[in-house]
């Protein structure tokens, strides 16, 4: 394996595996973290930033705001 990356020492069918199994994931936590966001009065969550695309935006009180950069405005 010296001199390869991860991707190139497995198999193609080991790359499909390992990303479905990581898009199995991320769809559980958007789901819990949604979950969590409906147990906070007031609190929703919207599209991912489109400034940063690094974070879902946050909806509170009338506001869009990014956990990530901050970058937030009035709906």
């Amino acid at each position: 394996m010296e001199g390869q990356t991860v991707g190139e020492s497995l198999s193609d069918r080991e790359l499909a595996h390992r990303l479905l199994e990581l898009e199995k994931r991320v769809d559980c936590l958007e789901t819990t973290l949604a979950a969590v966001a409906d147990e906070i009065d007031g609190l929703s969550l919207s599209s991912r930033c489109s400034k940063c695309e690094e974070s879902m935006l946050i909806v509170r009180d009338g506001m869009l705001y990014c956990p990530y950069c901050g970058d937030g405005h009035s709906l």
